[in-house]
């Protein structure tokens, strides 16, 4: 009896040891598995056991991409020439309003007797292209932009539609910078004695076709990111909100054929970079902060926000002030809005920014 047990025993064994893993047969193309997605090496070799039909067989792993740069981590085309760049984001715009997504939003323009109607209409045009088509949160009373030859007049104006003393304050004290133009998240001012003195409807034309839509965006800036950046731009770099509202006030022009942007309207913003504030030459994008006599953040701001709209669209662009206003940092509304690091941006944007005109130096 013992022995017949032993013997029992001994077979049992040896069918243990011919099943076991280590008698299996060595995993292959196309052998079969026994476990959805286990995975084993062989010979330096990645597996995977994946299903095929009915049946179980390993297959060679995928090989994880190497990302030897940044534009390779992000599916970027690396830009060689501006005209791709110009191409992609006036193609953006364009295709962005499209769609009115505020179709009974309708700016009213105020002006003094004795403003140029050219102006007016300009003006008219370009703050309603942008109000009617961008998405913003909504308004919290209708939108007036005043053009105002003095301050009695610009008086007269902001009482007769409504506004309080505060406002009126706000309204005089920006009139007496001497500014051409100011803008609110209520309402936009022009001053059109310096706009006359300056003769800026022929001096400055592209300038001064962008204005309105470019006023416009810094309210739709302002009520999305509940705050604005302040002269040193601590919180948000200036040439995020100076650029973007060039870009967009650039567009618009072009859009309602006063400018054309290829050929006029980036023209502006390369010159701006070039002879305004030459020392501007010297700084990286990621040190356009401030915005003072110093450093000025528009030209560099408007060349940088055409890149970065090229490759992201405007819906992106937007989604980043509206993750300021929920109090994030710029860094991180920035990636969150994108799917793309600020410092990587940054990083990318200094490789091309000669190729878009604006070389450091």
């Amino acid at each position: 009896m013992k022995k017949v047990i032993l013997g029992i025993a001994l077979l049992s064994l040896l069918s243990s040891a011919a099943i076991s893993p280590a008698m299996a047969a060595t995993p292959k193309a196309g052998g079969t598995c026994t476990k959805l997605n286990s995975t084993t090496t062989i010979s330096k070799v990645a597996y995977v056991c994946k299903k095929s039909g009915t049946k179980l067989i390993w297959s060679k792993a995928a090989a994880t991409p190497v990302v030897t740069n940044l534009w390779t981590k992000y599916s970027w085309t690396k830009p060689t020439d501006v005209a791709s760049v110009v191409t992609a984001a006036t193609s953006q715009f364009t295709s962005y309003i499209a769609t009115k997504r505020n179709p009974t939003v309708s700016v009213k323009v105020v002006a003094q007797t004795g403003v140029d109607q050219t102006l007016i209409t300009w003006i008219t045009d370009g703050a309603n292209l942008i109000a009617q088509t961008f998405a913003y949160p909504a308004l919290t009373r209708p939108f007036v932009d005043v053009i105002a030859i003095d301050e009695t007049g610009l008086e007269a104006i902001y009482r007769a539609e409504g506004f309080g003393d505060a406002d009126v304050r706000d309204r005089i004290g920006g009139f007496r910078t001497g500014s051409p133009a100011f803008g609110g998240s209520k309402t936009n001012t022009w001053n059109y004695s310096v706009i006359q003195k300056n003769s800026l409807m022929t001096r400055d034309r592209v300038g001064m076709t962008q204005v309105a839509g470019h006023e416009f965006f810094h309210a739709i800036q302002e009520m999305s990111a509940r705050r604005n950046p302040g002269v040193d731009g601590s919180s948000i770099p200036n040439w995020f909100w100076e650029g973007p509202a060039m870009f967009i006030g650039l567009q618009a022009s072009n859009k309602l054929g006063l400018a054309d942007y290829a050929t006029e309207g980036r023209a502006t913003s390369i010159s701006r970079f070039t002879y305004n504030k030459p020392s501007m030459k010297a700084l990286p994008l990621s040190e356009v902060k401030a915005n003072n006599a110093d450093v000025d953040p528009y030209g560099i701001g408007e060349i940088a926000t055409e890149f970065l709209v090229s490759k992201v669209g405007i819906e992106k662009l937007l989604a980043i002030y509206l993750n300021l206003g929920k109090g994030q940092t710029f860094a991180t509304a920035f990636i969150n809005a994108t799917g793309i690091s600020l410092a990587d941006f940054y990083t990318m944007f200094e490789e091309v920014r000669s190729v878009l005109g604006a070389p450091r130096g």
